[in-house]
């Protein structure tokens, strides 16, 4: 090598850490991908160690109705209306609980879904710089929910609302934490490295209690309203996330502001937010990877009235009891083996590949621009 650093022996070690890195981390999936593809007759078979003697295709069958993967949400919406046109509609709110309805419960996220496209012509002009195609944008995604799987819509649905209530209650805290000067401020930072470090099982009982007295249990209201509180999934880490970056700000922008007459609301939504954009992606990638995969929360507080994708992985077990043709005459197909749990796994993590792969340049430079202070 040379003493810059771009001799050969540097380019080959650079390009070994990096091939060793991506086999640690690729190994995994492609195993799985590979026994997906097999029959139990290859698993058992000792001379089949990688390429299947044939694609056993079965296994995604099973994966796609396992995980409600088998019907579109647009048929899911079809049917609501079908129940509404028979009076579920008057049944559901006679309940006494009716937000745990089915009906509403649907009814709901389909506002939700809907609610997108004016949201994100609103407040999206905060971030875009082509202003004039955040309508068209929005729609088309909103349209393009009609026509998944009715598992990812759920998936989305669970993990979506739940990390965007977050992120913004952690902005706020964040920048109120980071730009003002009050007492207790040394209090409230103490407490929410506690809150961070209590393990999370430990108030989810009591929070429990609390919710069912509201009548908000089962509801997407149990995720939604501790979300819009700071006390969402990893908000303490969004939180201490935003007060870093907002505390970068220069003092000198906001001072300017306040001299033309600026509120401090308006130097939050028209100066902080967005400067903030990498603080925004860094925090809404992590949070809605980590609210995709929760599953003991979302279980316990839904109580199985929206079931994500992790939680349906959970009763593959069970569900191939029903999908299963033993009568078929093929013994040894009919077991549930890992070819199966592999092939409904591999599908639930399809939506967080897909999301990585799209935003990863941006991630990457939000973590490098965080560190800037502008000054």
């Amino acid at each position: 090598g040379n003493t810059n650093h771009h001799g050969l022996l540097f380019k080959i070690a650079i390009y070994f850490l990096s091939i060793t890195f991506a086999f640690v981390f690729l190994y995994p999936i492609f195993y799985m991908f590979m026994i997906s593809l097999m029959s139990n007759t290859d698993l058992v078979d000792s001379t089949i160690l990688w390429i299947p003697s044939r694609i056993f295709y079965q296994n995604y069958q099973f994966g796609l109705r396992a995980l409600s993967m088998n019907q579109l949400y647009i048929g899911r919406v079809i049917d609501v209306f079908k129940m509404i046109g028979d009076g579920a509609l008057g049944e559901a709110f006679s309940d006494k609980e009716p937000l745990t309805t089915e009906v509403l419960t649907e009814l709901l996220k389909l506002f939700v879904f809907l609610s997108i496209i004016p949201t994100v012509s609103i407040f999206g002009r905060l971030f875009a710089e082509d202003k004039s195609k955040l309508w068209i944008i929005s729609s088309i995604g909103v349209l393009v929910l009609f026509f998944l799987p009715l598992g990812y819509v759920d998936s989305f649905y669970v993990a979506g609302t739940s990390t965007i209530a977050t992120v913004i209650s952690s902005a706020l805290v964040g920048y109120g934490l980071a730009r003002f000067k009050f007492k207790g401020k040394g209090f409230v930072f103490a407490m929410l490295i506690l809150i961070y470090i209590l393990p999370k099982t430990l108030l989810f009982i009591p929070r429990g209690q609390i919710y069912n007295e509201l009548g908000i249990k089962g509801t997407m209201f149990s995720l939604w309203i501790p979300s819009l509180l700071g006390q969402g999934v990893q908000a303490t880490f969004f939180i201490l996330i935003f007060f870093q970056f907002f505390r970068l700000i220069p003092k000198q922008i906001e001072e300017s502001a306040y001299l033309d007459g600026a509120t401090s609301f308006d130097i939050f939504i028209r100066i902080a937010l967005p400067m903030a954009v990498p603080a925004f992606v860094i925090a809404f990638t992590y949070g809605f990877a980590v609210n995709w995969n929760e599953v003991f929360l979302s279980n316990f507080y839904l109580e199985g009235n929206v079931k994500t994708i992790p939680m349906l992985l959970r009763g593959l077990t069970d569900e191939w009891g029903r999908f299963a043709d033993f009568t078929s005459g093929d013994a040894v197909n009919v077991d549930f083996t890992e070819s199966k749990a592999f092939a409904g796994t591999l599908l639930s993590i399809v939506p967080l590949v897909v999301m990585y792969g799209i935003i990863q340049r941006y991630f990457i430079e939000s973590i490098d621009k965080s560190g800037i202070t502008g000054e």
